[in-house]
């Protein structure tokens, strides 16, 4: 393309060449009214009319693209045919000529800018854009020192099978070939494609050189079948877990590679961080230091002038900010949750997913479950994680102060307590857990601001009700296996069933000598069952072994509250007893709401809303319409189980410790005998009608 300096593009007078590339030229431009500087990148295309369409739909979705390390789209328009872009300039230049290839960079400038273009990309990638052409080239300072990834010009629409940028190279290759991902030479790029190339550069930045070598062919077929070379073959004393996290994004599949561009950049940090501690305990433990690690989500890159050279942070100048770990201690092990750990794990780790809520029935192990995901993940939220038990608090206007309480902020100005937990979380990477959330639940949207405050920030709810707010999961907490007592018992096998573990397990931390025997395996089967397989209750019956032995025990569950009493000292009233626990649960509802769920206990088995409607409203007929509000409501209220049944009306059921505390509370209110007549006609007359 020839030469466009001292001609005029729309608004802008070209001033100099900057750059040429194998798809565009890049020149400086100067507006011809207000005198402002602009990058003006010249595609090497003369487009056709349907061409040009393409175009400029695509550089519709560019220029609404907003992100403080994305070089700014000002305008785009074809003149002559030749479609060309208006940029931001940015006079820092790119960060190969800052650092040409061969150099090896300092780990902690590596993990700044990998931070700072992975922020970039996890944005273009949630507005279903993909970069494909991720290289030094790409990366800019802008003239406040901050890192700008550009050439967006070549991103292609997720959603989109094809763009005008085809026109500008192979249909199957996009960007560099030193850079590409095995899935996009091959014509499909995903966001995954993006993490990959930013491997690649990450490690040339590291070693001085590139993974694979050769003609473009020979590099395209050694990213599509062979493993790139250890990274501490060409630098030994670089850390394993440094290496094991690159090669991680650098994996042939894109399912392989971390779940997106943005936790490889933390896992990277997590590494770095976590070698920098082990160094700095190593070999500097008595270093009297006041300088705090900087910020590595900063916006901000060192000039040009100020890297020549660069200094290297070192564990000898650093104090490192210790995460925060405020999680009570554990002292029995977790059974029978390692399935749901892990896929809540799994969905706290997804940045699609900010708030996620255990539910579940008093008793069912919310809280315990929590504990030990805080454990699981306490190395990727590289801030740390928070337990606030929020139990004691009935005011949802206390719960702020908690929150703060818990992580030790003490900000004595005048601003109100919602900002200064906002201010506290908002550059943190952290997982809270709010535990007992039920009682304050009208907080809820609180929680959701909180969350749109500060971006990095996860919170993990227990609680016995549905939050109903927009950024809430929610995972059911279902009760431990139970034993299959229609077939033979064998004890080994039974030994296995979760809910068996649990009670034989407290059973021995009371009576060490106590053993599953073919006499009492029965009976502890049975026990489990009658218990509904809830943690808690298991528990309570446990810790009478001592006193009753199993066929004893068995006996003795009739009179269930009696039995189920004293719990630890440690735990709170509400679950020192089974009686108070559902009595926490049941003094949460509205007066209509206690009354269904009093005279649902009346129902064995399942039922249908139908029955609900005919049994539980004799006396308050106008109400009628209301049944499937309250119905939903102690759903909602973990009350209640829903049994999908394919087809049909679904079942509505009670687990059978709940059903007792419903029977109990019927009694109380003497309205037993009138509920058990509705219950009667009622099937009497379905009956009659199925004659």
């Amino acid at each position: 393309m020839h030469d466009l300096v001292g001609q005029q593009l729309g608004n802008y007078r070209v001033v100099r060449l900057v750059g040429r590339g194998g798809f565009a030229d890049v020149y400086l431009g100067e507006h011809i009214h207000l005198n402002s500087l602009a990058a003006l990148k010249v595609l090497h295309a003369v487009l056709t009319a349907e061409q040009q369409e393409s175009f400029v739909q695509e550089a519709q979705r560019l220029v609404q693209l907003r992100h403080p390390h994305i070089v700014r789209l000002l305008d785009f328009a074809v003149q002559a045919g030749t479609p060309f872009l208006v940029m931001d300039y940015a006079p820092g230049g790119t960060l190969r000529e800052l650092h040409p290839t061969g150099s090896r960079l300092p780990l902690d400038l590596v993990v700044s800018y990998v931070q700072q273009v992975a922020s970039a990309l996890h944005y273009a990638h949630s507005q279903r854009l993909i970069h494909r052409d991720i290289k030094p080239e790409n990366m800019l300072l802008g003239s406040q020192n901050n890192l700008l990834l550009s050439d967006f010009g070549l991103a292609v629409s997720a959603t989109l099978s094809s763009s005008y940028s085809t026109l500008l190279m192979d249909q199957q290759v996009a960007g560099t070939s030193l850079y590409l991902a095995p899935e996009q030479l091959q014509g499909h790029p995903l966001p995954a494609s993006d993490q990959y190339s930013l491997a690649v550069v990450v490690y040339e930045w590291l070693c001085g050189k590139s993974p694979f070598h050769g003609s473009l062919l020979e590099i395209a077929i050694q990213h599509l079948s062979l493993p790139p070379p250890p990274l501490r073959d060409w630098v030994p004393d670089l850390s394993s877990s440094i290496e094991e996290v690159v090669l991680q994004a650098l994996a042939k599949e894109p399912w392989q590679r971390f779940a997106d561009v943005q936790e490889f950049a933390r896992a990277l940090e997590r590494a770095y961080l976590e070698d920098l501690q082990q160094f700095s305990a190593l070999h500097y433990p008595t270093s009297p230091d006041t300088t705090q690690l900087r910020s590595l989500e900063k916006e901000e890159v060192p000039s040009a002038q100020q890297q020549q050279p660069v200094r290297q942070i070192t564990p000898g100048n650093i104090r490192m900010p210790e995460p925060i770990w405020k999680v009570p201690t554990i002292f029995t092990p977790l059974i029978g949750r390692d399935q749901e750990a892990a896929a809540v794990g799994t969905l706290l780790k997804s940045p699609e997913i900010r708030l996620v809520t255990l539910l579940g029935t008093g008793g069912i192990g919310k809280t315990r479950l929590s504990l030990q995901i805080a454990v699981q993940t306490r190395k990727y939220f590289i801030d740390g994680v928070c337990f606030v038990p929020l139990a004691s608090i009935s005011d949802a206007g206390l719960i702020l102060p908690a929150i703060a309480q818990e992580l030790g902020i003490q900000d004595a100005s005048a601003l109100p307590v919602f900002e200064q937990v906002k201010a506290f979380l908002q550059k943190k990477h952290i997982l809270l857990v709010l535990d007992n959330f039920e009682q304050v639940a009208i907080a809820a949207p609180m929680v959701e601001e909180l969350l749109a405050a500060c971006p990095q920030l996860t919170i993990l709810v227990t609680s016995r009700v549905v939050l109903h707010v927009q950024a809430e999961h929610e995972f059911p907490v279902s009760p431990l296996a139970l034993p299959d007592l229609t077939q033979p018992i064998e004890r080994d096998a039974l030994a296995q069933v979760t809910s068996v573990a649990l009670f034989l397990q407290r059973a021995r931390s009371i009576l060490p000598t106590f053993q599953l025997t073919s006499t009492n395996a029965r009976a502890i089967a049975e026990i489990c069952v009658r218990l509904d397989g809830l943690p808690l209750a298991i528990e309570l019956a446990a810790a009478r072994i001592k006193i009753l032995p199993p066929q004893a025990l068995l006996l003795r569950l009739p009179h269930l509250f009696e039995v189920l009493t004293g719990g630890t000292r440690t735990q709170p009233p509400r679950q020192q007893t089974l009686r108070n626990t559902l009595k926490w649960s049941y003094d949460l509802l509205s007066a209509s709401e206690q009354r269904l769920f009093r005279r649902l206990a009346v129902f064995v088995a399942v039922w249908t809303l139908e029955a609900v409607e005919a049994v539980c409203y004799y006396d308050v007929e106008k109400e009628q319409v209301s049944a499937l509000d309250e119905v939903a409501s102690l759903l909602d209220k973990s009350l209640l189980l829903l049994l999908e049944s394919e087809g049909r009306e679904a079942w509505l059921q009670m687990l059978m410790t709940v059903r007792e505390y419903g029977l109990e509370r019927l009694r109380a209110s003497g309205e037993a005998e009138q509920t058990r007549q509705a219950h009667a006609l009622y099937y009497l007359a379905l009956a009659e009608e199925a004659e």
